[in-house]
C-alpha cells in the first residue's frame, strides 16, 4: 500500500471541503411596496413624513403627491429629501393647532413597488410669531413711464419665511396674483383712459399672513397711435392665399393662391377692394413673389420663375432654373435674384440679355430675400440654418453671414434702410438688424407673439405689423412695446402696408384677407 505525501493529502481535504459546502441562496427580489412609518409637524411650516425603507427621490419631491387638508387645504411648496432617502421635509403655509389629514400617492421604493395610498392624521403646532412683513420693490415700469398697449409689470420680493403670493394695483384696482418666482404680470392699459396718470403699487404676503407694500410708481397712459384702428373690409378669396405684394402707386394689390386644382395670380384693385385679374399658373405651387414699380409681377412657381407684364396682362416668360425656386426680388440694375433651396445658391438673372449670368453660392437653403437698395445688398434668409447672407449686388459676392437663434421667415427693411427686421418662427422672436454693421442689435420676445410669419412696417418706419396666429400686433419701433392689436383669421401669413391709402392687408390662410386702416 503506498502511502500519499502530506501535500497530496492536504489538497485533497481541501477539494472535498469546498466540494461539500452548500451554494448560497440567491437573493429574494424585492415586492413589497413602502409604507409611511410616521408622519409629524415640527414647526409652523415644515411636516415630517419617513418611510421604512429609500424611496425614489423623484417621486419623493414632487409636491403633487402630498394633500394636506384639515378646514382648509394646505399649499406644499416645497420638500427635501435625507441622503437615506427615507425622510422628507414637506414645507406648507402655516399650519394652525388643529388635526390634519396627509394623502400620501405615487411613492415607490428603488425596486419599483408602489406605495398604497395613505392617509394619516397629525397635528399642527400653532401659528409661527413672525411680524416682520415683507419687502418689495416695482422693479418695472418706472416712475413716469409712458404705457402703451401690453406692459410688463415686475418686482423683487423677500421674506425670511418665504412669499406667499404677491398682487399687482393698478389705482386701488387688482390687476393680478402672482405665486411663482420671478413676481410678474401683464398690464393691458388698451382699455384705460388716454392721457391720464394712474398709480401703480404691488403687496406681499408672507407664510405667516403678515403683508408688505412696495413703493407707488405714478405712469402716464399714452395714446393710441392714430392708425390703424379697425378693419375696413374683409375680402374672401376662392383658394388658399400665400404672399403679397403692391404696386409702387398703391393701386394694385397681387398675391397668390393655391390649391388642387390648380394655382393663380390674383390682382385687387385697393380702392374698391374688389377682385380684377385672375392669372391662372400651371407651372407648380406659388410660394413667392416680388412686384416691381408698377409694371412687372416676378413670382417662382415649383423649380421655375415666371414674370407678367401687368401693362399686357400676361405672362411674357417662364424660366426653369433646375432646382426648387423659393425668394425672387429685382434690382434696380435689371437683375433678378431668385433663391435655390435645392442648389443652395441665388441664380442671377439678366433681364436684358434674358438669361441666367450667375450664380452665388450661399452656406444653406435660401429661401425668402429682400434688396437694401441704399447699400445695393441682398439679404438672403437662410431657413434651416438660423442665418441670413448679405451679398454685395454690385459684385454679386456675399459679405458676411448674420447669425439668429431662430428659422428666419420674413425679412423686411426701415424706410431708411438703417434697420433690418426679420421674423424668427420657431422662437417666436422678431430679429433686428443694424444694416450698416450688418449686426443683430436684438431679438425681441413680446406677449402673445406666436410663431410670426408675415411682417409689414409704415412708410414713415414708426410702427411694424407682425402676424402672430390669429392676430396682428402693432409694434412701435422706438421702444417696440406692443401699442394694439387685431384678432383676424388664422396665421396672417403675409402683410403688405400701402402708404397711397394708409391701408394695412393681412394675408391669412382661412380664405380671408383684411384690410385694416383708420
Amino acid at each position: 500500500m503506498r502511502y500519499l505525501s502530506i501535500s497530496k493529502w492536504t489538497l485533497l481535504i481541501v477539494l472535498l471541503i469546498f466540494g461539500c459546502s452548500k451554494k448560497e441562496k440567491p437573493l429574494t427580489p424585492d415586492t413589497s411596496p413602502p409604507f409611511v412609518q410616521t408622519v409629524s409637524s415640527f414647526d409652523t411650516t415644515k411636516v415630517l413624513v419617513s418611510f421604512n425603507e429609500p424611496v425614489n427621490p423623484e417621486l419623493a419631491l414632487n409636491t403633487m403627491n402630498y394633500v394636506i387638508t384639515s378646514y382648509e387645504t394646505l399649499d406644499v411648496y416645497l420638500v427635501s429629501i435625507d441622503p437615506m432617502k427615507k425622510h422628507c421635509i414637506l414645507r406648507t403655509e402655516p399650519q394652525e393647532s388643529t388635526f390634519y389629514e396627509i394623502d400620501v400617492k405615487n411613492i415607490e421604493d428603488l425596486s419599483g413597488n408602489r406605495l398604497k395610498d395613505t392617509t394619516l392624521i397629525f397635528l399642527g403646532i400653532g401659528m409661527q410669531i413672525d411680524s416682520f412683513p415683507p419687502t418689495l420693490t416695482i422693479i418695472e415700469p418706472a416712475e413716469g413711464d409712458t404705457l402703451f398697449g401690453f406692459e410688463y409689470v415686475s418686482v423683487s420680493a423677500s421674506d425670511h419665511t418665504g412669499i406667499k403670493n404677491v398682487s399687482f394695483f393698478i389705482n386701488d384696482s387688482l390687476i393680478n396674483i402672482d405665486k411663482d418666482f420671478p413676481y410678474f404680470c401683464i398690464l393691458d392699459v388698451r382699455e384705460l383712459i388716454e392721457g391720464d396718470v394712474y398709480t401703480l403699487y404691488a403687496t406681499a404676503e408672507d407664510y405667516s399672513a403678515n403683508i408688505g407694500y412696495s413703493d407707488s410708481h405714478d405712469v402716464f397712459i399714452g395714446f393710441h397711435p392714430p392708425f390703424p384702428y379697425v378693419v375696413l373690409d374683409t375680402i374672401y378669396t376662392d383658394k388658399v392665399p400665400f404672399r403679397a405684394d403692391i404696386t409702387d402707386d398703391g393701386t394694385m394689390l397681387f398675391f397668390v393662391q393655391v390649391d388642387t386644382s390648380g394655382d393663380d395670380l390674383v390682382m385687387i384693385n385697393t380702392e374698391t377692394n374688389s377682385f380684377e385679374r385672375t392669372i391662372r399658373i400651371f407651372t407648380g405651387t406659388s410660394y413667392y413673389l416680388d412686384v416691381f414699380e408698377n409694371s412687372w409681377v416676378y413670382f417662382t412657381t415649383g423649380n421655375s420663375f415666371s414674370i407678367y407684364d401687368i401693362l399686357l396682362n400676361q405672362i411674357t416668360e417662364t424660366i426653369d432654373v433646375g432646382g426648387f425656386a423659393q425668394g425672387i426680388v429685382r434690382s434696380y440694375n435689371e437683375k433678378l435674384y431668385i433663391a435655390r433651396n435645392t442648389k443652395e445658391d441665388i441664380l442671377v438673372y439678366s433681364l436684358q440679355q434674358n438669361s441666367v449670368i450667375d450664380s452665388i453660392p450661399v452656406p444653406g437653403k435660401p429661401t425668402a430675400l429682400a434688396i437694401d437698395t441704399n447699400s445695393d445688398e441682398l439679404y438672403a434668409c437662410l431657413y434651416s440654418e438660423n442665418l441670413i447672407t448679405v451679398i454685395d449686388i454690385e459684385i454679386d459676392t456675399v459679405i458676411t453671414n448674420i447669425s439668429i437663434s431662430g428659422h428666419p421667415f420674413k425679412l423686411i427693411f426701415s424706410a431708411t434702410y438703417d434697420r433690418a427686421y426679420v421674423t424668427e418662427l420657431d422662437n417666436s422672436l422678431i430679429g433686428v438688424i443694424e444694416t450698416f454693421t450688418h449686426t443683430l442689435l436684438d431679438e425681441i420676445s413680446l406677449y402673445g407673439l406666436d410663431h410670426p410669419k408675415g411682417i409689414a412696417i409704415t412708410d414713415d418706419g414708426n410702427y411694424l405689423f407682425v402676424g402672430s396666429s390669429y392676430e396682428v400686433l402693432v409694434i412701435n419701433t422706438f421702444d417696440y412695446n406692443i401699442e394694439w392689436s387685431f384678432d383676424l383669421g388664422l396665421y396672417p401669413y403675409s402683410m403688405v402696408f400701402t402708404p397711397s391709402y394708409e391701408k394695412l392687408y393681412v394675408v391669412c390662410m382661412d380664405f380671408r384677407i383684411f384690410c385694416i386702416g383708420d
